[in-house]
């Protein structure tokens, strides 16, 4: 019983994303495992600039400049869904995630959504941040280390903790933007 829930569940779930994306099953598949393959190079890769541009094949909007530490999971299945701007930078393990799921017993209550994310021009987010569906991190924003972010953040902004908010609003200045890191 408990393996026919399990293939039931994977059923609908792969079935709602591949006509989600108006796709057969199979085309789908086949995509899926490319942009799985594509995230794991980025995963491990030792060059900085390598990772962004396999993030970038799987789709994932990516502007110049930006740095993207090791483990870094952008949404597996919707990576269109994310933007990142000139001169951010991505730490260590951060997780971005434009859906969220829904469960099959809770369809209800808690429908699946998709939502953009975007991150903004000089953009630090420290390691081991969680940024979930529909938020907006401000230009020259910083992220604390393990924050969860659930709410956009304005910009100039330094934000903590789970869920983060802001606790300083930073003095930028009016310094031109600069085209080297």
């Amino acid at each position: 019983m408990v393996s026919e829930m399990v293939s039931d569940r994977d059923k609908i779930c792969f079935g709602e994303i591949a006509e989600h994306y108006n796709e057969n099953k199979l085309i789908f598949g086949i995509k899926y495992f490319w942009k799985w393959l594509l995230e794991r190079l980025a995963s491990t890769c030792p060059i900085p600039s390598w990772r962004a541009k396999f993030h970038k094949m799987r789709g994932v909007n990516i502007g110049k400049n930006v740095y993207i530490g090791y483990d870094v999971i952008f949404d597996r299945i919707h990576p269109e869904m994310i933007t990142i701007e000139d001169f951010v930078e991505i730490g260590d393990r951060c997780i971005l995630s434009a859906h969220s799921r829904g469960s099959l017993t809770t369809r209800n209550a808690y429908p699946r959504t998709i939502e953009p994310i975007v991150i903004r021009y000089g953009v630090s987010v420290n390691p081991g941040c969680i940024i979930t569906q529909g938020v907006e991190i401000g230009e020259n924003s910083i992220i604390g280390i393990g924050s969860v972010v659930s709410r956009n953040i304005s910009p100039n902004s330094l934000a903590l903790g789970f869920p983060a908010k802001v606790v300083k609003k930073l003095d930028v200045g009016n310094e031109e933007k600069s085209e080297a890191c």
